[in-house]
């Protein structure tokens, strides 16, 4: 009987301690399960198709106050795991953040990384579609150099009684061979200038082969600036801003005018098929949106210029030489009117009213963060090393005239910079560099004209 008793008591003891554990295990599923519900809710899944990777990342509406088009976005991503943030002031104009996501071991172990491929040689002929109020005039400057030091021949608008010479197949989307100055003998290797994407026309001009570049803002950031920039008749109200949406509240979708300045002008741009934009079939807007995203080889994310072209010279195989850029702002966000808070129904009446360039911004802004992901966490060591070099350069061209020697790195040759380097950092905008280009091409064609002199007949 004793070893009966002695039993029933061990049986008791360990079913105390069972019942302990479980509670406890009990109380820590619950815990889990009260925080991933709490994170959720911060945050929203976009989906980019019916068949596509859903990533975490945060509202949009913490991106309406990016600086205007020509500025250079100083702001960071934070990057854990699949979450991407954008940091902005209360001021709503871009903050300086340059670190690098911390704690490094967390998503250091998140990244897949790949084999990365080797280059055989620099991409020297690409076609760049310049959206008006993108940062594009910047990224125009740096592609500019980089097609003058290659002695690429650029689609210079040609000099006729009506061209203006800031465009090309901007706005009618027309483009053909004698839109461009002449080059003798060869096709184009460089499109730099406002041109609406128009693929099988830039093909039958532009060297076989030439690859695509575009650029894309957060479309709420992107309708602040363009609607100062063009907008004369509500400028000077309170809130013209608001006044805008509030006037277009009951905006309807079957508009018979499917894109504008203000409605899904980036997407009209990037060439997203006209018919379609009044369309409701979301299948048939994503295929859309996939044809689009074929086309091009890199897309820029405004919001994260300076990752981009990073990200740019690893797909190019171009030095990091190539992708410096002067870090003055070339515009900023001048009164209180650009700033203004707007309501959630106005944003909600923007959206509906540039419901494509929404779509377009989620596809390619999480199709960025992928292909970030893919290259590894080397990817985010270059880009300080980027930063960093880049500052130093401009430091110096700010600072002195005489010429540096910017020895080799990891992700950097040997390199010299100059006087004549510093002052056209510092001083040439869009209109020289494409002088600069045109200047190439001149000097091709007079090169053809000594072998060939019939050409002048």
């Amino acid at each position: 009987m004793s070893l009966l008793r002695k039993a029933t008591q061990i049986n008791k003891s360990v079913m105390a301690a069972m019942s302990k554990s479980l509670i406890a295990f009990l109380a820590f599923q619950a815990i889990f399960l009260f925080v991933v519900i709490k994170w959720s809710r911060n945050a929203v899944i976009v989906s980019i198709g019916p068949s596509s990777v859903k990533l975490q990342v945060k509202d949009r509406s913490e991106l309406t106050g990016l600086v205007h088009g020509g500025n250079l976005p100083t702001s960071r991503s934070k990057y854990f795991s699949q979450s991407f943030t954008r940091d902005t002031n209360q001021g709503g104009t871009a903050v300086l953040a340059g670190n690098l996501p911390t704690p490094w071991s967390n998503f250091q172990s998140q990244l897949v990384t790949r084999s990365e491929a080797k280059c055989d040689r620099p991409v020297t002929n690409f076609v760049f579609i310049k959206v008006h109020k993108t940062a594009s005039g910047s990224t125009f400057m740096v592609l500019g150099r980089f097609g003058r030091n290659h002695d690429m021949t650029i689609c210079y608008p040609a000099r006729r009684s009506k061209a203006r010479h800031k465009t090309l197949s901007y706005p009618s989307g027309k483009l053909i061979r004698k839109d461009c100055n002449p080059a003798y003998g060869r096709n184009y290797t460089l499109l730099l200038h406002h041109s609406i994407m128009n693929k099988p026309a830039m093909d039958g001009i532009m060297e076989p082969g030439t690859k695509y570049i575009g650029i894309m803002r957060e479309p709420l950031s992107h309708f602040r600036s363009i609607f100062f920039w063009e907008q004369r008749i509500l400028r000077h109200k309170t809130n013209p801003l608001g006044t805008f949406l509030n006037i277009n509240e009951n905006f309807d979708l079957r508009n018979k005018q499917p894109y504008s300045k203000h409605r899904n002008f980036q997407a009209h741009y990037l060439g997203f098929p006209t018919k379609y934009m009044t369309s409701k079939n979301t299948s048939q807007l994503y295929e859309a949106i996939r044809t689009v995203a074929g086309w091009y080889s890199m897309v820029i994310i405004t919001e994260y210029w300076e990752e981009s072209l990073v990200l740019l010279r690893r797909t190019f195989c171009w030095t990091m030489f190539d992708i410096l850029h002067s870090t003055r702002r070339l515009h900023r966000l001048k009164t209180r009117k650009e700033r203004v808070t707007l309501t959630d129904k106005q944003k909600e009446t923007h959206k509906r009213m540039s419901n494509i360039d929404y779509m377009m911004y989620d596809y390619f802004n999480n199709t960025f963060w992928q292909r970030v992901s893919e290259e590894g966490p080397e990817f985010w060591e270059e880009f300080t090393y980027y930063r960093t070099l880049n500052g130093e350069v401009n430091q110096h061209c700010n600072s002195a005239r005489g010429e540096k020697v910017f020895p080799a790195g990891k992700w950097s040759r040997e390199f010299v910079i100059n006087s004549t380097f510093c002052h056209e950092l510092r001083k040439w905008g869009e209109g020289k560099w494409a002088v600069s280009c045109r200047d190439v091409v001149n000097r091709q064609n007079e090169e053809m004209r000594k072998k060939n002199p019939q050409l002048d007949e």
